[in-house]
């Protein structure tokens, strides 16, 4: 195996969510679920967003962990919410369920109990808060209130932040549809795409504002990967084929054609930047995969907060070289040149 792609499946291990805040990440969006299941307003709940795909995150320190999912509301109990009723937004219920969901979870017979728990409103329906870090990390859920579209598939998503009856309180979007896609084909392709969203949406982050919602990361990613292509490739094709559609000014499509089309969260001529540079910086590595010195610049200059992130843990533990050359950090790469960084090249643009 080329340096170059034993350093990705390195990184990949770098960027694990660490297995206790994953497992009370999920142990947790269950509760929430089942906990709004129980309200009669629950009608059906699901999981979306990067856990049921495999495709979580925790790029550098003081990253966040929640899980998302949402709740499905009784169209016959509330004829007038939403687009297909009267536009009305769930406002009434949202509240209900927020008072009916804290004390379920401060209750102290229930077993695990989370006398701290706090649940609020949120933009998009429920936030929860448990009140009980996990190896210091805040673990929270994200819960939609969310209603079927009548005419189409998908869901009608609220936002509760607009004024009542304004064209804006409702957009269309298909999350469990979205799940089916990222975890469907064979096991090879989908192993490689969700190793490659996980990647991305790593890169993204390194940014003091990203520049990409890992949503749109991974709709290119189920674009782009395609069979037989090794992780190394899969990321270069990414973010080759993004910057070039931006270029171009072609739109990303929702996939499941029920949202509007996906957009950068910075300006389409900044992204597409940012995407290129990435992409030369990425084929510099590609063209001599086995060049330590190149291999090491490239990953600081991607991941400059996770290799420094690294390079920290590394001098603080005193770690010796045998141990550091395992994960590929050692020789070259623990004296990495003055090299500008990544953000700087977005900013500036070469």
């Amino acid at each position: 195996m080329a340096h170059l792609h034993k350093q990705f499946d390195d990184l990949l291990t770098l960027i694990n969510v660490e297995p206790d805040i994953l497992a009370a990440t999920r142990e947790r969006l269950v509760l929430a679920r089942t906990l709004a299941e129980k309200h009669p307003e629950g009608r059906t709940s699901y999981s979306s967003g990067s856990i049921p795909v495999g495709t979580h995150v925790q790029p550098h320190g003081g990253a966040v962990s929640d899980g998302d999912g949402g709740i499905i509301l009784d169209r016959v109990r509330h004829p007038e919410l939403g687009p297909d009723g009267e536009g009305e937004a769930p406002h009434a219920v949202t509240d209900a369920l927020v008072a009916f969901i804290g004390p379920k979870l401060r209750d102290p017979e229930r077993t695990p109990s989370y006398p701290k728990a706090r649940v609020c409103k949120s933009r998009r329906g429920l936030k929860i808060h448990f009140g009980a870090p996990v190896n210091g990390t805040d673990v929270t859920v994200d819960l939609i209130v969310a209603l079927r579209r009548r005419g189409g598939r998908g869901l009608w998503i609220p936002d509760l932040e607009q004024v009542q009856g304004s064209k804006k309180a409702w957009s269309a979007s298909d999350p469990q549809g979205h799940v089916e896609l990222l975890t469907s084909g064979a096991d090879a392709l989908r192993r490689t795409r969700r190793r490659a969203i996980r990647i991305l949406k790593a890169w993204n982050a390194q940014a003091a504002k990203p520049g990409f919602s890992s949503h749109q990361l991974s709709v290119w990613a189920y674009e782009f990967v395609e069979p037989r292509m090794g992780l190394v490739g899969a990321v270069y094709a990414v973010l080759r084929e993004a910057a070039l559609r931006l270029q171009r000014g072609e739109p990303t499509e929702d996939p499941r054609s029920v949202s509007p089309d996906l957009k950068p969260l910075i300006p389409d001529a900044d992204a597409e930047r940012r995407l290129r540079v990435a992409a030369d910086k990425l084929a510099k590595a590609i063209a001599d995969p086995d060049d330590i010195d190149t291999v090491a610049e490239v990953l600081q200059q991607l991941f400059p907060k996770t290799m420094r992130e690294r390079e920290r843990s590394f001098s603080a533990a005193s770690a010796p070289l045998s141990t550091t050359a395992s994960l590929g950090l050692a020789g070259a790469s623990l004296l990495l040149p003055k090299t500008r960084s990544w953000r700087e090249d977005v900013s500036g643009g070469r």
